[in-house]
């Protein structure tokens, strides 16, 4: 036992000092990215960092990661502190102090310059400029030898940057990667331009104590190792290619797209060669297909009996089919004729002018003494990307039918003639009659008091009788200027519901009018109030026999028009009523000669309106009067 212990004591301190041999501090600068720098989570990262964790791997060791600032990491290595420091840049001063491995790396430092500054080209145009750069950067020996240049010194890479984007540096000198990195997570890349080849590349490799020959060997053998094996190679796409504007491949990638470029040209020529082939087959048969196509679409246009024609943006006919020429005189397809010179009345200008999807539509007559009327639609023609490239007008001859339209309206106007000379001669004949009697018994009676009393009060009343019909039969005959104005809708059904008041409230009409104060319309106000009060006189009459009178006024309203609806719980209509209430001297009341509905359609119609009847039997009417809030439909 005691020899075991004596054994024991006498190896462990041996192992400890092993272990102790196998740990190797390593000094990085920690703001050098993305060679390295901290992440995140405080964890040492990047290029040379997760270099050298291969390399320990490889060979077993243990790595205590020290980051520093670069100047620090300078001291701490010369004084024995750290055993290594990885992305040292090879000086042949430094070369006196550590012992360097094999290069694993080859760059020149670049020089960062904002985009508006053209006056640096080169190493001498940096005289007279402020220059930033690094703490202890082998790059400071470049600049010392230039006159009249100012540094300034940061302790890190990226806060030299910072002074150059805070304006207080001309120019930045230092790592190319570490450069783009800082200008892409600033993402004001844009705004500045990168300058390599200016000064001679230097190699950077990892540094260690001067005459640490073992632990250099092990490095040497490590990046032997890892370029073997591909490591390096996707330790460098995955860290620098993204910030290398000059890749160390581009050359071979150049080569390698020279090479498929060659490649593609013969084959596309080959390609091409065949494609021609084929195309001119396609050709011939689409050519056949296009004059096929062509051939029926003039059949079927020829076919059509109105004439249709298109027009270029000079206004020159391109296409015309058979009954086009045919209405304007051609005797064959017209080969430089412009349609204002076949229809100079057409408005083809404006259709022309007024930019895309834009129509015309009216009526002219022809100027050949023919006096034919003609019907037109021109609308503007576009092509597949919007373009106005023309116009395309349709011609239908209406000769014929206007001419069957005007003998309508004749027969029409003969029959309402008719119509009205049979009303008159019945409406004015009852009062006539009554006055005919008064003055057959006047001679024997003139001495009655009653009569004479009796004769005063119905002769005035059936005079006024004949005076409104004759008035009503004006208002039909007469064709009066409407003279629009910007009326208040309630004020106006306010001083028509005015007149009816005594009448509303003897008869026992609940009343409700919802309508708002400040809606206005642009109407005939004395027109208007005579449809409103032909209109409400009716629903007044229609609920003489219904228990339950309402009477409500109220207005609906959109973009474009005004809804006045007016609806009593009178009676209802008809059907069949329903169909010929509008037509003059229509009527169902005992007295009246029909022409009040028919007078107020023909005033609303005039103001570029309308009016519309829905009714229930037993339930209800409701006339709705619609207004334009321009004043016109």
């Amino acid at each position: 036992m005691i020899l075991l212990t004596i054994t024991l004591y006498s190896f462990l301190p041996g192992l400890a000092e092993a272990q102790e041999e196998r740990l190797i501090r390593v000094g990085f600068d920690k703001s050098l990215p993305p060679l390295s720098y901290l992440d995140k989570y405080g964890e040492p990262a990047g290029f040379d960092i997760d270099l050298i964790r291969k390399m320990a791997t490889l060979h077993g060791y243990q790595i205590q990661f020290v980051p520093l600032e670069w100047e620090d990491t300078v001291i701490q290595l010369k004084a024995g502190q750290l055993d290594l420091v990885v992305g040292m840049k090879y000086t042949s001063t430094r070369d006196t102090f550590f012992d360097f491995s094999d290069s694993y790396l080859t760059m020149a430092d670049a020089l960062v310059v904002p985009l508006a500054t053209r006056d640096i080209s080169g190493i001498n145009d940096l005289r007279g400029k402020v220059v930033t750069v690094q703490r202890d950067d082998a790059g400071i020996s470049q600049l010392e030898s230039i006159r009249g240049g100012k540094l300034l010194v940061a302790f890190n890479q990226p806060d030299a940057m910072e002074m150059l984007f805070l304006g207080r540096a001309d120019v930045f000198l230092g790592n190319r990667w570490t450069a783009e990195y800082v200008l892409q997570k600033a993402g004001n890349r844009q705004d500045y331009r990168i300058r390599t080849g200016l000064i001679p590349p230097s190699d950077y490799a990892f540094a260690v104590r001067e005459g640490n020959y073992e632990l250099l060997n092990k490095l040497n053998e490590g990046l032997a190792n890892l370029h073997q094996d591909g490591t390096y190679e996707s330790l460098y796409s995955q860290y620098l290619e993204p910030y290398n504007a000059l890749a160390i491949e581009w050359w071979r990638k150049l080569v390698y797209g020279l090479l498929m470029v060659m490649g593609l040209v013969v084959f596309v020529l080959a390609g091409s060669f065949l494609w021609n082939k084929r195309l001119q087959r396609e050709v011939k048969l689409q050519t056949a297909a296009l004059a096929d196509s062509f051939s029926f679409q003039t059949k079927v246009l020829d076919s059509v009996d109105n004439g249709i024609l298109s027009f270029d943006q000079a206004g020159r006919i391109t296409l015309i089919n058979r009954a086009a020429r045919k209405l304007l005189g051609l005797s064959k397809q017209p080969a430089e004729i412009y349609v204002l010179d076949c229809l100079p009345q057409l408005p083809v200008q404006q259709v022309l002018g007024s930019g895309n999807r834009h129509y015309l539509e009216g009526e002219l007559h022809l100027g050949d003494g023919s006096g034919r009327i003609v019907y037109y639609y021109t609308a503007s023609l576009v092509n597949s990307v919007g373009e106005q490239v023309g116009g395309i007008l349709c011609l239908q001859d209406r000769t014929e039918q206007k001419h069957l339209q005007a003998r309508l309206i004749a027969q029409e106007k003969m029959r309402a003639l008719g119509e009205l000379v049979a009303g008159i001669a019945h409406e004015i004949r009852n009062p006539l009659t009554a006055i005919k009697t008064f003055t057959e018994l006047l001679p024997k009676k003139l001495d009655d008091s009653r009569f004479r009393a009796e004769l005063l009060e119905h002769v005035p009343e059936e005079v006024a009788r004949m005076n409104r019909i004759i008035e009503d039969l004006l208002d039909y005959s007469r064709e009066k200027p409407v003279q629009k104005k910007w009326v208040k809708l309630f004020d106006l059904v306010q001083s028509v519901m005015g007149l009816f008041t005594k009448r509303i409230e003897n008869e026992g009409i609940r009343t409700a009018i919802d309508i708002s104060p400040e809606l206005e319309v642009l109407v005939d106000r004395d027109r208007i109030k005579q449809v409103l009060i032909n209109l409400i006189l009716n629903a007044i009459e229609a609920m003489a026999h219904s228990r339950d009178k309402r009477l409500t006024i109220s207005t609906q309203q959109d973009e474009r028009m005004v809804c006045l609806a007016i609806s009593d719980s009178g009676s209802g209509i008809e059907t069949d009523e329903m169909q010929q209430m509008f037509q003059p001297f229509y009527t169902t009341k005992s007295q009246g000669i029909g022409l009040g509905l028919y007078i107020s359609e023909k005033i609303m119609n005039d103001h570029g309106g309308g009016i519309e009847v829905k009714s229930d039997v037993s339930i209800g009417t409701t006339f709705l009067l619609r207004f334009s809030k321009g004043g016109d439909c």
